[in-house]
């Protein structure tokens, strides 16, 4: 990392931006490199090159930043540091913020451009990293770094004062995800001394966070981007100021939220021309299939199934970014021999598989359905109302019709039901 953060590691980087990279020109580059490097200087630059382009999904200045592999994948992606940031520095009371955990510096970056910043780090090459990083955007002035075990600080009472905390617990332990609280790092325990400590308190969590791990008193939002349910987050002290359970997506552009209420799902009927309208993993993770029902004139399939119908009388709805909207084209009991002549009387040649209630992989579908070469493309859905196993053939609004190749099958299942929540 010296290396890297150096001007010849800086300007071997820079020299490899408009460069291919793939792996088959990699011994090229490699060799190249190695006209003025060492072995070793020259694999760093070409790792962390390719670090870079990974992530510049996540951050837009990826270009001038610093990872490593497994530290970018925990990190925490531009879009959804920023959106946090802004509501911490919006209800946290003056003074600085710290960040306790902050790998190679996802959140304190972000943090950063609002207020200063303290962020603890134990690991020394994620906190050299994270001095880097703070140093190529231009906020080494508002972010410290402190390599230190913020955990040992807290027991012996000399973490420093602050307005805020925000931590991110570990949860990973020897390469595997964690799920149960009782084994992040740190455990609950001692996020409850630090709440003691610092009651204005921001805490990270896993998406499919469990309704008994939210301390009394705290507000959690589910935070939806690209599509997926990112994570939980913990607001406490001044931070939990609004609703108790909301989801915020981010539509590519800007963030939007719809609060849980607490209403319960009603179930109607469905048909062909109804639209049916698959909730965002946050709207269900947060409770909030209902409200969105309310918002759009919805109801469900079944109360207990997190799909949502728009009749077809009820005109255009505006669904994005809660949720995403499919035309039904039939409904049917289900049955694999009716499925697939339905399928080839409606000249079907390409189908995505998505099931909620059903007691089967969609996965297992793949092989047996019968599909209409150069058809056109539609979404089956494996459902159920009451007792009665439903198939649903749709369409998603806006697809075009037309054929374009043979037959195929696409899978897809959103996973991770909650007791009091519609089956995701």
């Amino acid at each position: 990392i010296d290396f890297l953060c150096s001007p010849a590691g800086r300007d071997a980087l820079a020299g490899l931006q408009e460069h291919d990279l793939e792996p088959a020109t990699a011994p090229a580059v490699i060799a190249r490199l190695r006209r003025t490097l060492s072995p070793d200087d020259a694999g760093a630059v070409l790792a962390m090159a390719g670090l870079r382009r990974k992530a510049a999904a996540k951050f837009p200045d990826a270009e001038r930043m610093y990872f490593t592999a497994q530290a970018l994948e925990q990190s925490t992606g531009a879009d959804v540091a920023a959106h946090r940031a802004l509501r911490i520095d919006r209800l946290a009371p003056p003074g600085p913020v710290l960040d306790l955990g902050c790998g190679i510096g996802g959140d304190a970056l972000a943090l950063a451009r609002r207020r200063d910043v303290v962020a603890f780090e134990r690991d020394p090459t994620r906190a050299r990293i994270a001095r880097a990083n703070a140093d190529a955007l231009g906020l080494s002035d508002r972010l410290h770094v402190v390599e230190a075990d913020w955990v040992e600080m807290l027991n012996a009472g000399s973490l420093p004062s602050a307005a805020a905390a925000f931590v991110d617990p570990s949860r990973r332990r020897d390469g595997r995800r964690i799920y149960a609280a009782a084994e992040m790092a740190p455990p609950p325990a001692v996020l409850h001394a630090l709440r003691e400590r610092y009651p204005t308190l921001c805490v990270k969590a896993r998406p499919g966070l469990d309704d008994s791990d939210i301390p009394d008193g705290a507000a959690v939002e589910f935070v939806g981007h690209a599509g997926v349910c990112k994570e939980a987050v913990l607001w406490m002290g001044a931070f939990a100021d609004g609703p108790r359970r909301w989801a915020s997506v981010h539509d590519g552009a800007a963030w939007h939220a719809i609060a849980a209420s607490g209403a319960s799902l009603r179930a109607g009927p469905l048909g062909p021309g109804d639209r049916l309208i698959e909730p965002h993993p946050a709207v269900i993770r947060a409770g909030a299939v209902a409200d969105l029902a309310g918002r759009i004139g919805a109801h469900a399939v079944d109360p207990r199934i997190a799909y949502l119908i728009v009749p077809a009388a009820t005109g255009p709805v505006e669904i994005e970014p809660f949720g995403r909207a499919f035309e039904i084209i039939d409904v049917m009991p289900f049955s694999l021999r009716a499925l697939n002549r339905r399928l080839r009387t409606l000249g079907i040649g390409r189908v995505e598989l998505k099931k909620r209630g059903a007691p089967f992989e969609p996965e297992s579908m793949r092989a047996r359905l019968k599909l209409v070469e150069g058809g056109t493309a539609a979404v089956v859905f494996f459902t159920r109302r009451g007792d009665e196993r439903v198939t649903i053939i749709a369409r998603r609004v806006g697809e075009r019709t037309e054929g374009d190749g043979g037959p195929e099958v696409a899978t897809s299942e959103m996973r991770g039901a909650s007791r009091d929540r519609p089956e995701a």
